[in-house]
């Protein structure tokens, strides 16, 4: 079973495992990412409704960065912001 779910994470490209950890570590994000012609753009958006509270202490409704580890830090600097507020995950 391990050789298995080994094998099919090595025949996904290198996006594309990124892709998944990001949506493993942040389950509470729909997480995707888009080609333009400047470049991939990856970007999270929140499976939750933002409160008043919460846009006015810095979260925000969409994040956008230019490859998964600057979105990724965005990701767990919300994820602190959230959890400054509220004492715990949404």
């Amino acid at each position: 079973m391990a050789s298995t779910v080994i094998e099919a994470w090595l025949e996904l490209d290198m996006r594309d495992r990124q892709l998944a950890v990001l949506r493993l570590t942040y389950p509470q994000w729909t997480i995707f990412y888009e080609v333009f012609s400047t470049g991939w753009i990856w970007r999270a958006v929140p499976s939750w409704q933002l409160s008043v509270e919460m846009l006015a202490a810095g979260l925000r409704p969409r994040l956008e960065r230019g490859n998964p580890v600057a979105l990724m830090a965005e990701l767990s600097n919300q994820m602190a912001i959230i959890h400054d507020m509220t004492g715990r995950h949404p």
